[in-house]
């Protein structure tokens, strides 16, 4: 080998080694398994709400059903971005809600897959906001559905509602899986479903596409931000923050008449008192006992 030839080798080794030696620095907490955004798969046996789903090794379709949502909210790092940052906003009074009447606190997920907790979601229903209340399920919770006002846009109001309607599902099912799919489908849709097929549980069920991949969503977005928060650290660096509740206070008001000239009676800002009751739909409130959310 010529003395020409020896200074390439050398040197290109020098450069490769040199090259591995950056890349490891800078690259090392990408590809770590404590700092990394590709997210763990579940290697216990699945469960909704306590309740334990087929084995995924036994049952190829079960396992095809969880695999599509799991990779569909894993590689989808825009959306799953943005919920998380929502999470703060909602999740802890849900969880309170849930725990006061005995709900497990997985149905907190549900709200997820129905809207990734945005606040301008109306479906192709006519299913509004977080929960994606229909009007008529809504005003059977005794929120206001009419022209002026839209309770459904009421977060803590249509929370209650939703908790109670989850509580309801569960004494017509007494199974948490069925409840989950009913909320999506309606209960006497499932019903049907359960006698004409024969079976009694969710994962037997022959339903349309939505309702068929509907738990699945929930349980790939449990498991995909219970993943999350053992990388929390890392993934807060890259989305930069999560959101915090602004603080707040509440109002009664009994009418108002111009809701512009109100806010500006009260400092407040018209954009932001709007933006905290989207509930009220037009700029004024007629006679009752309203509760406004306004910047303390």
């Amino acid at each position: 080998m010529s003395d020409l030839t020896k200074y390439f080798t050398i040197t290109s080794i020098l450069i490769i080694t040199i090259f591995l030696i950056v890349f490891n620095i800078l690259f090392k907490g990408f590809w770590s398994n404590s700092n990394t955004i590709f997210f763990t798969y579940p290697e216990k046996n699945l469960d909704f709400a306590w309740e334990e789903l087929p084995n995924l090794e036994e049952n190829y379709f079960i396992k095809e059903r969880f695999d599509k949502e799991f990779l569909n909210i894993s590689y989808n790092l825009y959306q799953f971005f943005l919920y998380v940052k929502r999470l703060p906003l909602y999740i802890p009074y849900i969880e309170d809600k849930l725990n006061e009447y005995n709900i497990p606190s997985d149905f907190k997920y549900l709200p997820i897959a129905e809207s990734a907790l945005r606040n301008d979601v109306v479906s192709s229903a006519w299913a509004w906001w977080i929960w994606q209340f229909m009007p008529e399920t809504a005003r059977e919770y005794w929120l206001i559905v009419n022209d002026d006002i839209d309770e459904r846009y009421h977060f803590e109001k249509a929370t209650n509602a939703a908790v109670k309607y989850l509580d309801y599902l569960h004494t017509l099912f007494w199974n948490r899986t069925l409840v989950a799919a009913s909320y999506n489908r309606w209960q006497n849709g499932i019903k049907r479903a359960l006698e004409d097929q024969k079976v009694d549980n969710y994962y037997d069920l022959y339903l349309n596409e939505e309702t068929s991949r509907y738990v699945f969503r929930i349980l790939a977005i449990k498991y995909v931000i219970q993943d999350y928060e053992n990388k929390k650290t890392y993934i807060n660096k890259l989305i930069w923050w999560q959101y915090t509740p602004p603080k707040t206070q509440i109002v009664s008001v009994w009418k108002i008449e111009d809701l512009k000239k109100w806010a500006w009676e009260k400092w407040q800002n018209y954009q932001t008192l709007k933006t905290l009751n989207m509930w009220i739909k037009k700029d004024f409130l007629p006679e009752w006992n309203w509760e406004i959310t306004i910047i303390k």
